[in-house]
């Protein structure tokens, strides 16, 4: 297959080249030429497309995607559902097995509960998981996605193949063993992620995060990518934690999703990017965000640790038990330092969006507040152990199946995080289905940064640069830099007019802006509309051997 795109605006990816005028010739799954193609190289081209000027650049990455499962199912066009959220914003590339949350390792007679656990992120497949390890998953998985997806090793996985969901410390034998898997599963993924206000990780420490990274690194050079154990009042003593462990371990850092949480909080900035500034002085470093005042997650994650504990079905019992809901109760009105206490930092229970329900147990409510459910049930004062309870019960008449949108930052902040020059972009999107109105970031996150970058006066080389080198750079992948031989992973895009059109209210609306994807070589995105390959032939994405910190 030989393509011609003329009067592109070509941004190559490397940061500091100016974008220029020319034509660019992809044959097969390569770029032939680029800026100046010969008349001889044109015959027989099979499609030419006029570019008008529009930026012809390297497809995006998605640094932290969570449509790993659900997302595998074809969609209304055709195509798997997460590649058609990520290919409306240009992204060609995308790192899952985030938050500490991979779908392998996993023993087999933790499959079904961790399935489970995983389906308010990752959501469901259709059938049984039928794999261990990571090979096992990439075997599945191949041939059920059109772009390319790379696999971070989950601590959380780690931790539940090796101690089940335990809300304690690990002993120093577990930690041992735990160490073991990394060592084995380590060689087929990109770095160690850990999610430390999930379960199971929780419940770990400093010395457990650092002896998992460290030997990981043993295998091959990687970074720690966290959620960090606070993002609130906590955030500071949380972030030391982290930057010791990646460098103790001997690895990189990635500051992942970077925000700020709470109106109390927003003043840390400063100490926050110092800290970052003297780790990178010490190992290299890489930042990520989805550039939104509001994030998005599993609703359990509203209730203290010890609540969500262990498996589902000892998580809702909980949640019926008087006693223990009483102190919950207290600690969600008394309690921000020992851990993340969502409520709070969203200003209470309107600050809560419900973005994910149990099919038909709660469709009145999607769209809505917590605050809604309470006051439905006749109770007006939020911070009531009425409130609380109707919540609770909420949760219950949705087997726990809630997923949340945490409104609890501010546009300045966000700002601040989005000028640096070490930020990357990702969605954190959770892949939309039944029962579902995501986060309007699964969608709309890199058409977003594009306007904001527009409006910033952010130059546009730099843009293109961090959504789509400066990630593959970090990660040890091949090179997308646009040049004869390279990938013909490609996105076109309306610099003047690119831009988000969706929100919180109508999260699915398709952006604007982005007018042609191909991957591989493949046009597969064109002016909304999408072309269904004959074979879904993403790719697993490798580091690069020989790739050192």
């Amino acid at each position: 297959m030989r393509q011609l795109i003329q009067n592109a605006l070509i941004v190559t990816g490397d940061g500091r080249s100016e974008p220029f005028e020319g034509n660019v010739l992809i044959v097969n799954d390569r770029i032939g030429h680029l800026g100046d193609v010969p008349r001889s190289a044109i015959r027989d081209v099979d499609l030419t497309l006029d570019a008008r000027t529009r930026v012809l650049a390297p497809g995006f990455v998605d640094t932290h995607n969570h449509g790993l499962l659900a997302g595998t199912r074809i969609g209304q066009h055709g195509i798997p559902i997460a590649c058609e959220l990520s290919l409306s914003g240009g992204v060609t590339k995308r790192i899952c097995g985030v938050d500490g949350l991979s779908p392998a390792p996993v023993t087999p007679n933790q499959r079904l509960e961790y399935a489970t656990q995983l389906a308010t992120m990752d959501g469901t497949i259709d059938g049984e998981w039928t794999w261990s390890s990571v090979v096992e998953f990439y075997n599945w998985y191949q041939g059920r996605s059109i772009i390319d997806m790379g696999l971070y090793l989950g601590h959380g996985s780690v931790r539940r193949a090796v101690m089940g969901n335990e809300a304690r410390p690990a002993t120093e034998d577990e930690i041992r063993n735990m160490c073991v898997l990394v060592r084995e599963e380590a060689k087929w993924t990109l770095g160690l992620s850990t999610g430390l206000v999930y379960n199971p990780a929780v419940y770990s420490d400093t010395a457990e995060i650092t002896s998992l990274i460290r030997a990981f690194n043993e295998v091959k050079p990687a970074a720690l990518f966290p959620h960090l154990r606070s993002e609130s009042d906590q955030i500071l003593p949380a972030l030391d934690e982290v930057l010791v462990a990646a460098i103790e371990g001997g690895g990189g850092y990635c500051n992942e999703h970077s925000k700020i949480a709470g109106s109390r909080n927003w003043d840390k900035y400063q100490a926050i990017t110092d800290r970052l500034a003297d780790a990178a002085e010490i190992i290299p470093t890489m930042e990520n965000m989805y550039p939104y005042a509001a994030g998005s997650t599993t609703g359990d994650t509203i209730f203290p640790p010890e609540i969500r504990g262990g498996t589902r079905e000892e998580f809702l019992a909980r949640l019926t038990d008087p006693g223990l809901l009483r102190v919950a109760h207290e600690k969600t009105l008394g309690d921000t330092t020992s851990w993340d206490n969502f409520v709070d930092f969203c200003g209470g229970f309107d600050g809560v969006q419900i973005a994910g329900i149990y099919e038909g147990a709660g469709d009145e409510f999607l769209g809505c507040r917590l605050g809604d459910v309470a006051r439905a049930s006749g109770h007006s004062n939020l911070s009531s152990y009425g409130a609380y309870e109707a919540v609770a019960d909420f949760f219950l008449t949705n087997r726990g199946a809630v997923s949340i949108i945490s409104h609890y930052g501010n546009e300045g902040t966000v700002e601040r995080f989005f000028r640096r020059p070490s930020m990357a972009i990702c969605t954190d999107g959770l892949v939309p289905g039944p029962g579902q109105k995501p986060h309007p970031r699964s969608l709309g996150a890199f058409p977003k940064a594009l306007r904001m970058a527009r409006e910033l006066e952010i130059p546009l080389e730099e843009i293109v640069f961090r959504l789509s080198t400066l990630p593959c750079r970090f990660l040890g992948l091949k090179s997308p830099i646009l040049a004869p031989g390279s990938d013909a992973s490609l996105v076109m895009f309306d610099w003047d007019k690119v831009r988000e059109c969706n929100d919180f209210d109508d999260p699915l609306v398709a952006p604007e802006g982005i007018d042609a994807v191909w991957v591989h070589g493949d046009l597969v995105h064109e002016h909304g509309r999408f072309h269904v390959p004959t074979e879904f032939r993403g790719r697993i994405l490798m580091s690069e051997p020989g790739v050192t910190y």
